[in-house]
């Protein structure tokens, strides 16, 4: 038994608290770094990462597997989400820009839950995807470079606030909605929304995009750890 199973209240708080200040830090360094160490810090699993560790408090190996296997299927839409933003990014303002990529990722990931739920296709989905995204993109991650925008904290902890809801809700309807549709939302873009906005608001378009392009290359090594997650029983 947990040690936050008498105060699930508490416990709930602690680990959106906890999420919270890794995106905090997430964003932080990703705005002092540039845009390509950037799009790679925001592929760190700051919400993922911290959903599969709780759920694996209360789930048992079975249920983390299956959910594993559908967070790779969802893995594959980002592919696309990144791809839009890479190149529409520099041409678009921040919510158009967003706002367009999440509908070309649900779009892309109702396709994909319609393919054969099996680790092989899966995997071949990701390496079909994220292989053409980053063929097509592998000139964009470096950006011209532009001007700094100066902007206060507020927004930085309103988006940290905004991926820790989201791991608590993972967390949260994880036992109603079953391993694949909690794979589903443990992997939904939130840090990507996040740790882009900021990189978009503060330091332009084209770095947005350039973060973005650079972040599918650095997706690849996700993709393995799903793989490897949801073959564990």
């Amino acid at each position: 038994m947990s040690p936050f199973d008498d105060a699930p209240l508490l416990s709930l708080a602690l680990k959106m608290a906890i999420t919270a200040v890794i995106v905090i830090l997430a964003a932080l360094a990703a705005e002092r770094s540039g845009p390509q160490l950037g799009g790679v810090i925001a592929t760190l699993p700051v919400s993922a990462g911290p959903a599969y560790v709780f759920l694996a408090m209360k789930s048992d190996d079975a249920f983390i597997a299956a959910s594993a296997l559908g967070s790779l299927g969802t893995n594959a839409a980002t592919a696309i989400y990144l791809l839009f933003l890479a190149m529409f990014a520099a041409r678009l303002s921040a919510i158009p820009a967003f706002a367009g990529a999440l509908v070309v990722w649900a779009i892309t990931n109702m396709a994909v839950r319609e393919l054969p739920a099996t680790l092989g296709v899966m995997i071949a989905v990701n390496v079909a995807l994220y292989g053409a995204a980053i063929a097509i993109t592998w000139r964009m991650r470096f950006p011209v470079a532009g001007g700094r925008s100066v902007k206060g904290r507020f927004d930085l902890f309103l988006r940290a606030l905004l991926v820790a809801g989201l791991v608590g809700g993972v967390v949260t309807v994880s036992d109603r909605i079953g391993p694949s549709l909690t794979g589903v939302a443990a992997l939904f873009p939130m840090t990507f929304t996040s740790v882009g906005l900021l990189i978009h608001t503060r330091l332009g378009g084209d770095a947005n995009a350039a973060a973005m392009a650079s972040g599918l290359v650095a997706m690849i090594g996700f993709e393995v750890w799903l793989s490897g997650v949801s073959v564990v029983r």
